[in-house]
């Protein structure tokens, strides 16, 4: 029987289309607690980027960046992760020869060094507002979670290889690749979920529709990929439902029985 269930924010809880979360979805997250299961968030943005109605729905934990922050259902984080500042120090020497748009998370906030048309596109595509642009040289260098980087897969492959070679890119949307540190990933964070609130993983369901979302889908009992997934994410998956906008976990959990 499956109890804990894990939910990738924007595609799988959030639609794309109008940026919200469906009525289904709302029903089927308020049916799982009448059940007493576990329910939580795993997903790439900061803990500071998620929209404030989210945490009217009662769940009992947030694991964010991909893995790099673990908090209780009080927002209180109990683990977080850090960018390797070689790694920081580096990208800003290329970054003098070979300027590019990327953005930085702390535990505060969520910034980027500058804005192009391709920036633009993907926070509205997000239904996002730009973050303030700020120069990197300005922050300390050790206190970095996550980055998104405006590249093509071919620079960001070189990136990695060449410049950030601490951490660990995973691209889930044509536009960026979320730069995260080496070791880290959604199903790392699930484990630090399950050692702090005595889950079982034989018991886990994981949703999701992205790149990112994929060591999540191995990972647990389960793994639903959503009707958006491309096809890598849903290779990865046990079952393929229909969209976050057409109500796909509303239609996974009754396909399960677990509603």
């Amino acid at each position: 029987m499956i109890d804990s269930f894990f939910f990738d924010f924007d595609g799988t809880l959030q639609g794309f289309e109008n940026h919200e979360i469906s009525d289904s979805t709302i029903e089927a997250l308020k049916l799982l607690k009448q059940k007493n299961k576990k329910i939580y968030i795993a997903t790439g943005r900061n803990m500071v980027d998620m929209p404030e109605h989210i945490f009217e729905y009662g769940f009992d934990g947030y694991i964010n960046n991909n893995g790099g922050m673990c908090s209780d259902e009080n927002r209180q984080s109990f683990f977080v992760d850090y960018i390797n500042p070689n790694d920081i120090e580096a990208l800003l020497q290329y970054d003098d020869e070979n300027p590019f748009s990327f953005s930085y998370m702390t535990k505060e906030a969520f910034s980027i060094n500058r804005v192009n048309e391709n920036v633009e596109k993907s926070f509205a595509y997000f239904g996002m507002e730009v973050p303030e642009v700020v120069d990197p040289r300005t922050l300390p260098k050790d206190n970095i979670m996550q980055m998104n980087f405006f590249v093509n897969e071919e620079q960001e492959d070189y990136l990695m290889k060449n410049v950030l070679t601490n951490s660990v890119g995973t691209r889930w949307i044509e536009y960026f690749a979320d730069i995260n540190p080496k070791d880290i990933s959604k199903m790392r964070g699930i484990e630090r979920m399950a050692e702090r609130d005595n889950l079982d993983l034989s018991k886990t369901m994981a949703f999701g529709d992205g790149g990112n979302d994929i060591s999540m889908l191995k990972g647990c009992k389960i793994g639903v990929a959503m009707g958006d997934a491309k096809e890598n994410v849903r290779e990865a998956a046990d079952y393929y439902t229909t969209s976050a906008d057409n109500h796909g976990i509303w239609n996974a959990l009754k396909h399960f029985e677990i509603i």
